[in-house]
């Protein structure tokens, strides 16, 4: 046996050998090994330089050996699967329209889907107006009753926080809550201690102090009343601490004396006034806010004519504007808790001192101090004789201006 010829598949059997050149020596014999049979058997006349493989080659007996029909058959393509049948085209379901007129929208227009919605739309009843002159006096009445419920009073004033807005209904001035302390056990001893922790260096013992006055004020008052004038100095000095904490905590203090002691603090109105005013031209909103909170208690139940005294004193020729602004939101405030129709018919002493000063807050430099000041005119402008008061009270030269604000 030769193991160096190659080995040959037995139906190829009878393929020539073929030689190839290699760079360095001649190749051994090799076999020659064509493609795969395709599925397409290639023709005698294809052209190939292979010669077909016997035994394949059908035979033919008789007429149709070297007929046309052999040639033909054998050039026929050879189907492995069986062909699909044909799909028949689609049944159109619109009849074809001839010479369809063209149209006028542009291609990616949406009139036609809009028409198609319109006409899937639900048709609506078209109701005809109601000629019935019952209906009519119906809906006449029931607007007669609206406008009578509407109709606003005609003693309602308005309120200083409305006047600036524009508005016309009078709203109480409502002051937020103060803190509550507990009750002591022994109050006397409690107000020497209070005073004595006033008085020293630290201001954590100052706080202290300052919670004392304040438990002293809220729950036992004849113990502080005898006392009150040098608990109040003491109170005040703290006012003008340096340190924000204390400063803030001995203002809330001076709330909680004229929340509590009331009439009391009537003496003591004109220096808390002025350290007020004064401690609220500085830019902490702490501070501020507190000097606000006192000043509001201070004008709430304290005298008027002590509260407009102070005010006029600490906060009408104070050089800070911040100052003056607090002062004219005071009188404001002075002026609706006192009420419009006391101040203009009552005892003149007042209105001689709130009205002229007023009027000359209403030509301040500062803006604020001006909204302040004009809506507390406004706020006179609501009574009849507001017009007379403004020509007792208020030079003739300013006198025009002044009563053009009263109802501005």
């Amino acid at each position: 046996m030769d193991f160096n010829r190659p080995k040959i598949a037995p139906w190829v059997y009878g393929l020539p050998l073929m030689r190839r050149k290699n760079a360095e020596h001649w190749s051994q014999w090799y076999l020659h090994t064509p493609c795969p049979p395709p599925a397409k058997p290639a023709a005698k006349n294809t052209g190939s330089r292979f010669h077909p493989i016997r035994g394949l080659e059908p035979e033919w007996g008789g007429a149709f050996r070297n007929s046309s029909f052999t040639e033909e058959f054998t050039s026929r393509p050879l189907h492995l699967q069986p062909t699909p049948p044909p799909v028949p085209p689609p049944v159109a379901t619109q009849p074809v329209v001839v010479n369809k007129p063209t149209a006028n929208n542009s291609p990616g227009s949406r009139i036609p889907v809009l028409d198609r919605r319109r006409k899937l739309r639900p048709l609506q009843a078209v109701v005809p107006p109601v000629s019935n002159m019952a209906a009519h006096s119906v809906k006449e009445e029931t607007a007669q009753v609206e406008r009578k419920r509407r109709r606003k009073p005609s003693n309602i004033r308005a309120a200083p926080q409305a006047v600036g807005k524009g508005q016309g209904v009078e709203q109480p001035l409502v002051l937020p809550s103060l803190t509550s302390e507990d009750p002591l056990n022994r109050p006397e001893d409690a107000l020497g201690q209070a005073l004595d922790l006033l008085q020293d260096e630290e201001w954590e013992r100052k706080t202290e102090g300052l919670r004392l006055v304040r438990a002293l004020a809220e729950h036992h008052s004849e113990v502080l009343l005898p006392e009150l004038h040098y608990i109040s100095r003491a109170v005040i000095a703290e006012v003008k601490n340096l340190r924000s904490i204390v400063s803030r905590d001995a203002i809330t203090t001076m709330a909680h004396l004229f929340a509590h002691l009331q009439r009391h603090m009537d003496s003591e109105v004109g220096d808390a006034a002025r350290t007020l005013l004064h401690k609220a031209g500085e830019t902490s909103l702490f501070i501020r806010q507190g000097v606000e909170l006192a000043l509001s208690t201070m004008v709430l139940h304290c005298s008027p004519g002590r509260v407009l005294q102070g005010l006029l004193d600490g906060g009408l020729s104070h050089r800070n504007p911040v100052s003056r602004a607090a002062a004219a939101l005071s009188l404001v405030r002075l002026l609706q808790a006192v009420g419009v129709s006391r101040v203009l018919t009552g005892r003149k002493a007042f209105a001689r001192e709130i009205i002229p000063a007023v009027s000359t807050l209403a030509f301040d430099s500062a803006q604020e101090v001006r909204t302040h000041a004009r809506a507390a005119l406004r706020y006179l402008g609501s009574h009849k004789e507001a017009e007379r008061a403004i020509e007792k009270f208020v030079n003739i030269k300013d006198q025009s201006e002044i009563k053009k604000l009263l109802y501005k």
